[in-house]
């Protein structure tokens, strides 16, 4: 599911902007300006039976082009990412619990939070078998030492 969602953000932002979008970090050479994408924090807390919540911190920078432009595009950056972001993915939607911009030396980063839940597979425990004592069936329980037994048909 983890890897669902970023794939889920990495689409949004290149279908929005039309740059480039790195699945990490920005390699060397690479064309600025761009994004990248980054799954920071996955806290997952247990809930009742086979269930449990799960809440995916990603981290999406802006790195800017031009130096005369930077303000006025991180701006712009950041305000489409709230809205790109605000829900994501195609089958299985998932909207963004909390966001928060912050300011970088080569551009702008938007923290985005998702939550969502998982049931566990049931793993197979087979039912308990009879126990066999001396090669019979024990039945019951022990009265006075000796165990009840039943021979085995």
């Amino acid at each position: 599911m983890t890897e669902e969602i970023r794939r889920a953000v990495i689409k949004a932002i290149s279908e929005r902007f039309g740059l480039p979008v790195y699945g990490q970090s920005v390699p060397q050479g690479g064309k600025r300006p761009c994004f990248t994408v980054e799954i920071t924090e996955v806290e997952q807390k247990r809930l009742l039976g086979r269930r449990a919540a799960r809440r995916l911190t990603a981290e999406i920078h802006y790195f800017w082009g031009e130096a005369k432009t930077a303000a006025a595009e991180g701006l712009a950056a950041a305000e489409g990412l709230y809205e790109v972001l605000c829900i994501i993915g195609t089958d299985e939607k998932f909207a963004a619990g909390g966001m928060k911009q912050e300011k970088t030396a080569e551009g702008v980063k938007v923290t985005a939070e998702y939550e969502y839940h998982i049931i566990f597979d049931e793993e197979g425990t087979g039912l308990m078998e009879r126990l066999e004592y001396n090669g019979k069936e024990a039945v019951g329980y022990e009265t006075e030492g000796d165990i009840q037994q039943r021979t085995a048909e």
